[in-house]
């Protein structure tokens, strides 16, 4: 089964769709939250699942726009969650202005879980007066690392190609290594710029070295990727966010790809695909 956590613009609340063929899938709930926020803001943006060591789904979404912490909560069933906290991602970083669009991935050699996210970094300037909903900022990919979801590593750069980006994303590749997409968030948020699209990057290690970066693999103006297996091929999905529409690309090898049709809700945004086995409490057969 794929599960698509996502946020809408009406409301910025964990909302769930899913699908047993990767192609077609249904909202949860009928389109409602399963989800709102409780701490911080009160805002779940950009939400991620994830299987966690300890079996149960952690969920990671930005809270708000200009917050530096990451809102987490767990659940085993997607439906029926923790009590929701605020990790303090960028915590002894003089200068974070944000949080945005945390995910993790699994370091099998090691064990340990990284958290990466986007961050604007500037000693003595505060996020006051800025218009991050609109105007591009110096964004950089930061990480930390976990064993067990409560102690974390002090946050780290993980990604700078020296130019912002933003909404990393980090999945295992067959054969070894892992495979990161990302946004270039150079330009403005107009159709006609320049930059604001996709591209890739692949890593032995996390933290690098990383190979020459490709792409763009997706048209402009998009942005949150989230790549899932389906079947032989790698299918990649991306929000074209000026449009109010979704995209998705396929590929057999992570380094081509072509554009392919989905069915997914409509006004999704910045969404992550989840690869589970099948949960009836979300979609009986």
């Amino acid at each position: 089964m794929y599960v698509v956590s996502y946020f809408t613009n009406a409301e910025e609340a964990l909302h769930l769709a899913y699908s047993h063929d990767g192609e077609e899938f249904a909202a949860v709930n009928g389109g409602r939250p399963v989800l709102r926020g409780t701490v911080g803001t009160g805002r779940l943006r950009d939400p991620f699942i994830g299987v966690g060591p300890d079996g149960l789904f952690h969920l990671l979404a930005t809270d708000g726009w200009t917050s530096p912490h990451i809102v987490h909560a767990t659940s085993a069933d997607l439906l029926t969650w923790s009590d929701q906290e605020l990790l303090e991602g960028m915590a002894g970083v003089e200068g974070a202005l944000n949080a945005w669009a945390p995910e993790f991935f699994l370091d099998r050699g090691t064990g340990l879980y990284h958290l990466v996210w986007s961050s604007v970094v500037e000693a003595g300037s505060t996020a006051e007066g800025r218009d991050f909903e609109h105007v591009g900022q110096n964004h950089r990919i930061w990480h930390c690392t976990t064993e067990d979801f409560r102690a974390f590593s002090a946050p780290g750069l993980f990604f700078d190609p020296g130019h912002s980006v933003i909404d990393a994303t980090v999945r295992e590749r067959e054969g070894g290594g892992f495979l990161m997409a990302y946004k270039d968030e150079r330009g403005t948020n107009d159709l006609a710029t320049a930059h604001k699209d996709i591209h890739l990057t692949t890593f032995e290690t996390p933290g690098g070295p990383y190979t020459a970066t490709a792409g763009p693999v997706t048209p402009s103006v998009v942005e949150g990727p989230s790549i899932f297996r389906r079947g032989g091929e790698l299918v990649m999905i991306f929000d074209h966010y000026l449009e109010g529409r979704y995209g998705a690309a396929r590929s057999k090898d992570g380094v081509d790809w072509e554009p392919v049709a989905l069915a997914l809700p409509s006004g999704m945004r910045h969404a992550s695909v989840l690869e589970a086995p099948s949960l009836t409490s979300l979609a009986p057969r």
